[in-house]
């Protein structure tokens, strides 16, 4: 992906939103990204309160990501800044959870597994993690479900051009079942071509209308340690 192309996952919308949020950002290789972070960033940033502002690039901060669960290797994620709104909007990479040490699909084939019946001694035996700790996880992820249902399956019945049914999933396993269908059938449909991040493309999907799925519920705080920019 050359710096600045269109994201084949972007899409064209009313960017309204109501607190300072994350965007995901499409990343295939893992150590692309590494070794070239700038490479997938697009030329100019968004600003999440009013498109027609003009956000400039400013920081970068370096952070951990365990990518065999036992090894840090550091990364580097940006943010810009709207000096009309005086804001942050900060990229992260689709498999980088916000406060997570573990890459998204590390959380998201936990998920799986514990949907099919496996227990979390048993998927934490795998990657070398207390049971408690993929609890956590689990138990944002299922409550994060619930919220994001109805955006997320709207705008991908929007994409697709079909009528909006009305959801009533109640029950945070039903409405994660259904999202993540939901989700692989988008991704069928746009190629999205890595099924172990489905949570991710939900989080390209949101373009910041919503809060990184799996990652912290709430205000993104700006943690940017001021290195460089990547203008």
């Amino acid at each position: 992906m050359e710096f600045g192309s269109p994201s084949p996952y972007a899409l064209k919308m009313d960017l309204k939103s109501h607190y300072k949020m994350r965007i995901a950002i499409p990343c295939s290789n893992v150590q692309s990204y590494i070794k070239n972070p700038k490479d997938f960033l697009p030329d100019n940033p968004v600003c999440l309160n009013d498109p027609t502002h003009r956000p400039y690039w400013n920081a970068s901060w370096d952070r951990e990501l365990c990518l065999d669960h036992v090894n840090a290797t550091e990364i580097t994620l940006f943010n810009a800044y709207c000096k009309k709104c005086h804001e942050t909007i900060s990229y992260w990479p689709e498999f980088v959870l916000a406060y997570q040490r573990e890459p998204l699909e590390t959380h998201e084939q936990v998920l799986i597994e514990r949907l099919q019946g496996i227990s979390l001694r048993e998927s934490a035996a795998k990657i070398g993690y207390d049971p408690r700790t993929l609890s956590r996880w689990l138990k944002l992820i299922l409550a994060q479900a619930l919220i994001l249902i109805n955006a997320a399956i709207r705008r991908i019945l929007n994409v697709l051009a079909q009528e909006i049914l009305p959801l009533a999933a109640t029950v945070a396993k039903e409405a994660t079942r259904l999202l993540l269908a939901w989700l692989q059938n988008y991704a069928e449909w746009v190629s999205f071509p890595r099924p172990n991040r489905l949570m991710g493309l939900c989080n390209i999907l949101g373009r910041g209308d919503w809060d990184l799925w799996g990652a912290p519920l709430g205000k993104a705080k700006s943690r940017v340690k001021k290195v460089h920019s990547p203008g």
